[in-house]
């Protein structure tokens, strides 16, 4: 049974009643009002092309944005909530993407006693805290470390080395996508690899995952057979720091980060066993419409959806959002060829994941 917000049903009704009487054009750009977006800092070029797409998105519905950045810290963002519901302004909705899940949860319930709806992007929502968020729209990160082990234990079965123990090198301790990634990977994993380390990194590019890697690899070289990283900036690093230990990625040691992220060089010339498109682009435009299919509905499907990866058009603005709406996490193989005829919705691999 769908779940239902009489207040924003009431609402798109007077819309929807207020154009067939009157006979007037549609409302212009931001007079459908402003969506607040809180999310980490764009200095993380993921980040920023979230937020690319949400204001394409958003121009594209009529909506204006606000996007309101905190430099990874959770305090920070939580203060700027306060100030955010103490202006009074109205606003169409609320997008939230919290740097610290569970310890952001007292500003997602102060977002949810506001009245207007909240759309939960990036990591996905903590059990028991549905009523605070009106849908989630974003990445699956269970399905990210999934699909990560699939691309390794595909590699690992055609590679002149026999795969076993391993490590994992994750996002920073309190990001709730990186524990997800651990156990979606883990889970696929299970009694099929070893792994003998999860090491969390101080950041999510090359710099913060080159410190972590150029510790573990000499430490336990002649050990470790594989490298899962949460992501390619830090994969890429990991390549670095194994070929400055003698190992050459790919033949003494596979390394996957399961996610696209910004240089594909590594995917391409086959130093990663391979990759997968999540687009920030497309998590911060599916964000967007989502909300635009709430306000527009006044309603929430009940369960979850796992958006179609085509290679055209973008799904379509109609009809409900479901309280889950999944990114598609397409993967792609390490070669020049997979990559370049990869798309998504209409945007090649390289658009998605070369920022």
């Amino acid at each position: 049974m769908a779940s239902s917000s009489f207040g924003w049903g009431l609402r798109a009704a007077v819309a929807a009643l207020g154009l067939a009487t009157s006979g007037l054009a549609p409302a212009s750009a931001a007079d459908k009002g402003t969506i607040v977006v809180f999310v980490p800092s764009s200095t993380n070029p993921y980040i920023g092309q979230f937020q690319k797409g949400a204001r394409d998105k958003a121009a594209g519905l009529g909506y204006t944005i606000k996007v309101i950045e905190n430099n990874f810290n959770q305090a920070e963002q939580d203060s700027q909530v306060q100030q955010q519901l103490a202006s009074g302004e109205a606003v169409a909705g609320y997008v939230w993407w919290p740097f610290e899940n569970a310890a952001g949860l007292g500003s997602l319930r102060a977002l949810s006693q506001s009245g207007a709806p909240v759309i939960v992007s990036n990591q996905y929502p903590i059990k028991g805290t549905e009523a605070y968020w009106t849908a989630y729209a974003g990445a699956n990160d269970f399905l990210s470390g999934k699909t990560a082990a699939e691309l390794l234990l595909d590699a690992c079965a055609k590679a002149p080395i026999k795969c076993g123990k391993g490590a994992i090198i994750r996002f920073p301790a309190g990001v709730s996508a990186g524990d997800d990634r651990v156990t979606g990977f883990q889970d696929a994993v299970k009694g099929k690899l070893e792994t003998i380390a999860v090491v969390p990194t101080a950041g999510f590019l090359e710099d913060e995952g080159y410190k972590v890697a150029a510790q573990i690899i000499p430490a336990n070289k002649g050990v470790l057979t594989w490298l899962y990283t949460e992501n390619d900036s830090i994969a890429g690093a990991a390549t670095q720091a194994a070929r400055e230990n003698g190992l050459t990625p790919g033949k003494d040691i596979l390394i996957v980060g399961g996610t696209c992220h910004g240089d594909s060089s590594h995917v391409v010339n086959g130093e990663l066993v391979g990759t997968a498109i999540q687009s920030g682009y497309f998590e911060g435009w599916l964000a967007v419409q989502t909300l635009a299919k709430f306000v527009n509905t006044g309603k929430v499907e009940d369960g979850e959806v796992y958006v179609e990866a085509g290679p055209d058009a973008p799904p379509s603005d109609e009809g409900a959002p479901h309280k889950y709406n999944f990114l598609p996490n397409p993967p792609v193989g390490n070669s020049q060829q997979a990559y370049d005829q990869t798309k998504l919705w209409g945007r090649t691999a390289k658009e998605l994941c070369n920022f």
